[in-house]
């Protein structure tokens, strides 16, 4: 974690190293989160908000550390960046979520700012779990911390995909703008140097997978990999004929479940 002292926002690239997260349409989630945050990082501290980073790197982070990792910074806000995908290629639009504990406003405010931006709007929501608590980790295991995870769009959306390709650092900059105006700091908009770019690309290639090629069920493998239901052993290998546990199961029917609903609610 890379922090200044006692910060007030702690931002979370979402996925990392062996974890690529979604995929499609020439975005790679873990490349674009990184990108986001790092922009909103530096723009934050030009603006006075002290702010940490739980990632500035390619590196994998798994769940339990992260939010630990925000847990203990002693932040009192979170924002945890994401790039969604979905069975269903029109589903679209820009997504929060927040804690079944919280009001929603922030996660309305940062949202609101998105879609002024440009981005269409979907919805900003909570999720409980079947005990009635919070079901994304980010928000269950990170404290008092208020915590949002943005979802800027779809990268399984193809005219998402090319908004976010195009514009994400305008979406950074709105996110910015949002979360100044929702704890009433002072906002500046960006001087002209580091303006955001309406044609900045974003995307990095994604990274070839060596044990799975030529592998015959290596387009299967793909697909499950863009669309986040596995992640690699490594940034570079997969592990095609290792048993999966039991544990790694429960988790893929979790994802398959969550997918399902996704595209339920698209149509």
């Amino acid at each position: 974690m890379i922090r200044d002292s006692k910060p007030l926002l702690i931002i979370d690239p979402g996925h990392g190293g062996a974890d690529p997260g979604a995929g499609g349409n020439g975005i790679v989630e873990k490349a674009m989160t990184l990108d986001i945050s790092l922009y909103q990082y530096n723009r934050f501290r030009e603006l006075g908000v002290k702010v940490a980073l739980t990632r500035n790197s390619d590196t994998t982070l798994e769940p339990t550390p992260r939010a630990e990792m925000v847990k203990q910074s002693g932040a009192q806000y979170g924002i945890s960046n994401h790039i969604n995908a979905a069975p269903s290629s029109t589903a679209a639009g820009a997504e929060t979520i927040y804690s079944v504990y919280a009001n929603g406003k922030m996660a309305n405010a940062l949202l609101d700012s998105i879609v002024g931006a440009g981005q269409p709007r979907r919805r900003a929501f909570s999720r409980s779990n079947e005990s009635g608590g919070d079901y994304y980790f980010m928000h269950r295991n990170t404290g008092k911390v208020e915590t949002v995870i943005v979802e800027y769009g779809f990268c399984s959306n193809a005219q998402d995909a090319e908004r976010l390709k195009n514009k994400w650092k305008t979406y950074a900059e709105a996110v910015v703008q949002g979360f100044c105006a929702y704890i009433a700091h002072p906002y500046k908009p960006p001087a002209a140097a580091t303006a955001p770019s309406k044609t900045t690309p974003v995307a990095k290639p994604t990274p070839v997978i060596r044990d799975i090629q030529g592998h015959w069920a290596e387009q299967s493998i793909l697909k499950a990999l863009q669309t986040g239901l596995l992640v690699g052993t490594a940034a570079d290998r997969f592990s095609p004929d290792e048993p999966i546990t039991r544990a790694q199961l429960a988790v893929l029917l979790d994802r398959l479940q969550l997918l399902d609903k996704e595209a339920k609610a698209a149509t």
